[in-house]
């Protein structure tokens, strides 16, 4: 029987008077707990888990923090005779800054459930976008390189969030939003593993993991240049093929894949990544099948004139990742006057 993953709920409260600065405040942290958990595609859920151990817990405040910039009212009315009630919404652009991406495979930071009060405590909203109801997209921390005195540097990129707030046209806005509270997905590493493969040609299949196998089908190697073509060979429930190519996406309603092989990297003799030297590498996958086994090929090439020759595969997987759902808090949010 194959192994679950969790979803943890999890809350991380955080003071709306950071925005003043403009910048993260990671003191401004509130208390994190895990309230539920359950899978992924099971709307009743699952009774509280018993307390992990402090060692076992995944801890989103060492990883993300969010800050408010903006809030915009929004309304449009329509001639009396038209009949038509007025459109009222507001919109709150927020920013998740990643503290640290070490364990972080991937952010969903789509929207997925909200809940709005007013200045008296008063429900302003609450809802989940259709849209969440089907597939999560893991993207990557970004980052962004600079030249620091005369050295290149990268800098993580924060993730730009809209939290969009409809409301009744019957009702005046608020003058302050006393809690906004809205839900994102992390996916999370459970264990990460190497696998290092010669760069030459196999005539057998090679395990990567449980339900990975690969087989070498041509190299070359000279100069500085390489390419190579690749057969694979995996389970559809059990194995993601991603290799840092665009967005994980991961259905809703399907269980979380117990590996996800997140890069295909090929070393020079020194045993470093020519990718990361700036080999110019490119890379693509294909595969169809039927059942649950997926047959495909794998191939790439690159030219790193500092490198040298080609010498090994080298495969990194992720095993037992789990999502996280993160929630988010602001409180005392003000309302623009119109």
């Amino acid at each position: 029987m194959r192994k679950t993953s969790i979803i943890s709920l999890i809350v991380v409260a955080l003071g709306a008077s950071v925005a003043a600065a403009g910048q993260p405040v990671p003191g401004m942290y509130g208390n994190i707990r895990i309230t539920a958990a359950g899978e992924p595609n099971d709307p009743n859920g699952l009774p509280a888990a018993p307390p992990a151990e402090p060692n076992q817990v995944w801890d989103p405040a060492a990883h993300f923090v969010a800050t408010w910039e903006s809030l915009t009212s929004m309304s449009k009315l329509y001639n009396p005779a038209s009949k038509k009630l007025p459109d009222r919404s507001l919109s709150i652009a927020a920013r998740v800054d990643v503290l640290d991406p070490n364990g972080v495979i991937g952010f969903d930071w789509s929207e997925r459930k909200t809940l709005v009060l007013d200045e008296k405590g008063r429900e302003v909203y609450s809802g989940k976008p259709l849209s969440s109801n089907y597939c999560h997209f893991y993207w990557t921390p970004r980052t962004l390189k600079k030249m620091v005195a005369g050295q290149w540097v990268s800098e993580l990129q924060p993730y730009n969030v809209a939290v969009e707030i409809p409301m009744d046209p019957n009702r005046p806005y608020p003058l302050v939003l006393s809690k906004v509270e809205w839900s994102m997905f992390a996916l999370v590493v459970g264990e990460t593993k190497t696998v290092d493969v010669p760069f030459r040609p196999t005539t057998d299949w090679i395990t990567l993991a449980p339900g990975l196998e690969i087989k070498v089908d041509s190299i070359t190697a000279e100069n500085g240049k390489f390419d190579y073509k690749l057969s694979t060979r995996y389970s559809r429930s059990k194995v993601d093929w991603w290799a840092g190519v665009a967005a994980i996406a991961l259905w809703t309603k399907d269980p979380t894949p117990e590996v996800i092989l997140t890069k295909l990297d090929v070393l020079d003799p020194q045993g470093k990544s020519i990718l990361d030297q700036g080999g110019g590498f490119t890379s693509g996958s294909s595969g169809g099948g039927s059942g649950d086994v997926t047959i495909g090929t794998a191939h790439g090439s690159g030219n790193c004139n500092i490198c040298g020759t080609a010498t090994m595969f080298r495969f990194t997987l992720v095993l037992q990742p789990a999502q996280q759902e993160l929630r988010f808090v602001l409180e005392n949010v003000p309302v623009p006057l119109l």
